[in-house]
């Protein structure tokens, strides 16, 4: 008997998880069937009868979905089982397509999508043997199945990424701005929405990166990147406020036009570190390092002066309480604070 392919049995699965009605149609005609497959001491006449008998019961339209005829000569006693296997994966394929509700999208059911709140992470193993760490605040979705000619996921937030090898399958990471190819590599990508900044870090293998716009369209240079380098895509926010010069002291970034920027012999573990726990910061600003706090501990940061954002810090965050780190911060520089309930404001000291 021939078996359902790939694309049949994902687009069945799809269907079945799509609403409980769904499910408990399938499972009425699964059990129908094993029914069958256990009661082999019946004969073939009783088997069509029941067989027929469910079918008028659960299809609307049971008068033109037909059983072929009992045949009069005597078959080897697995001929009907084989008849109604072929009868049934053909009844549930056509019911697919002409019965399935319009507001079911078999799209959308095809994917699955992953998102880690504030305050948490958590790794996931891909169909194709890939590993992913995604950061707090993030999403991920890829495909229940890759397709034969590419493995595409779509990131907003931050993962990092352990590719298994494929030569006849590019790994695609898709995010609003930039697209990462890669056949199989570690690489760290962060790319969250209220950043200006969109940041690639490559720790083993070859990849290479090209911006956007929203439809995919390339925009840029397609730029290969080599291990130990990063390369950060300095975007424009739709409603700035912030001048370039004001960036380049806020961010250490030259005054121009956002492009994208590689720099080569880089320590990797200072943007990769926290999938093991681990935050490092090197001359960070405080209204950078402020939003990472804000994912890590699932708070918000209030500044009650502008003036404190450009201050710079330098540390590592392990296993250290949102108390412990604030206190630190207020060691290492002339700022108070005050914690109440998930909310911190950060003022000058004497504020």
């Amino acid at each position: 008997m021939q078996e359902a392919s790939a694309d049949d049995t994902q687009l069945l699965e799809s269907w079945i998880s799509s609403t409980p009605e769904n499910r408990a149609y399938f499972e009425q005609i699964r059990d129908t069937w094993n029914s069958i497959e256990l009661e082999k001491e019946l004969d073939d006449q009783q088997i069509h009868n029941d067989l027929k008998n469910v079918l008028d019961r659960t299809s609307p339209t049971a008068n033109d979905r037909r059983l072929p005829d009992y045949p009069d000569k005597k078959f080897p006693k697995n001929w009907f089982l084989k008849v109604a296997a072929v009868f049934i994966l053909g009844f549930i394929a056509s019911w697919l397509l002409f019965n399935r509700p319009a507001s079911t999208p078999l799209e959308e059911s095809a994917f699955n999508i992953i998102t880690t709140p504030n305050g948490s992470s958590t790794s996931i193993s891909l169909p194709d043997g890939s590993e992913i760490w995604l950061n707090a605040g993030s999403t991920l979705k890829y495909p229940q199945q890759f397709s034969k000619n590419k493995r595409e996921v779509f990131l907003e937030g931050e993962a990092f990424f352990n590719v298994s090898k494929d030569k006849k399958r590019q790994f695609l990471v898709v995010t609003p701005d930039i697209t990462v190819k890669v056949f199989g590599t570690s690489f760290n990508v962060k790319s969250y929405p209220d950043e200006n900044t969109v940041e690639t870090t490559l720790v083993e293998g070859s990849i290479s990166i090209y911006n956007h716009s929203t439809n995919g369209k390339e925009l840029g240079t397609e730029i290969k990147m080599e291990p130990n380098q990063r390369i950060v895509l300095y975007k424009e926010p739709e409603n700035s406020t912030t001048t370039l010069s004001e960036r380049k002291k806020i961010e250490n970034v030259p005054a121009r036009k956002p492009k994208l920027v590689l720099s080569k012999r880089i320590e990797t573990e200072r943007f990769t570190s926290w999938k093991d726990g681990e935050l490092i910061f090197k001359s960070e600003p405080l209204e950078k390092l402020a939003s990472t706090l804000e994912r890590r501990y699932n708070v918000h940061i209030h500044f009650m002066d502008d003036g404190i954002r450009q201050s710079r810090f330098t540390g590592t965050i392990k296993k250290e309480t949102i108390e412990q780190v604030m206190a630190a911060i207020k060691l290492a520089s002339s700022i108070d604070y005050k914690i109440e309930e998930g909310e911190i404001w950060i003022s000058k000291m004497g504020q």
